[in-house]
């Protein structure tokens, strides 16, 4: 077997939009992550939301391994309205979120949902109660350990994959 070089590899298409919404996103690595992510993902759109000024810093840029140039993103949305937004444009709105009704990612199933606004948060106060009141569905990532959360990267990665397995 031979590696394959990245101009020969030809990633797959999916027919449905992702919208990202990351509520409070601190770190410059982790904005950068998200875009890196979004765009290996074909996430359409990143809102960047909430009280925290994110700016596109040298760090962000690095992270992003120049995604930042492809992936569509916005700083500075206002997250209820951007929500909502994207609730009466036909996306069903999804909270990566530990709460009383969430279900397992593992019980996640797309059922034809064409377009799909995934909402997560900051490592130490999670999705707002604000958007969280908003969402259609609640999905947490089951922890087996001692800890209750991931880094919101890591979150993330898991479940766009989620999200998307089942696109072929």
């Amino acid at each position: 077997m031979i590696q394959k070089e990245h101009d020969h590899i030809e990633n797959e298409k999916h027919d449905f939009k992702i919208a990202l919404i990351a509520e409070n996103i601190r770190t410059p690595e982790n904005v950068g992550m998200m875009m890196r992510l979004s765009e290996a993902f074909g996430v359409e759109e990143i809102y960047f939301v909430g009280d925290q000024a994110i700016d596109l810093t040298t760090k962000v840029k690095r992270a992003s391994r120049n995604t930042y140039k492809t992936v569509n993103y916005q700083f500075g949305s206002p997250r209820l309205e951007t929500l909502k937004h994207l609730i009466e444009s036909g996306y069903h709105s999804i909270a990566l979120e530990i709460t009383d009704s969430s279900k397992p990612l593992q019980k996640y199933s797309r059922m034809g949902i064409k377009k799909i606004a995934l909402v997560v948060g900051s490592e130490r106060q999670g999705v707002s109660e604000e958007l969280l009141k908003l969402c259609q569905y609640h999905y947490h990532i089951p922890m087996y350990g001692e800890n209750s959360s991931i880094n919101v990267v890591n979150a993330l990665s898991i479940a766009l994959y989620k999200i998307t397995e089942n696109i072929l």
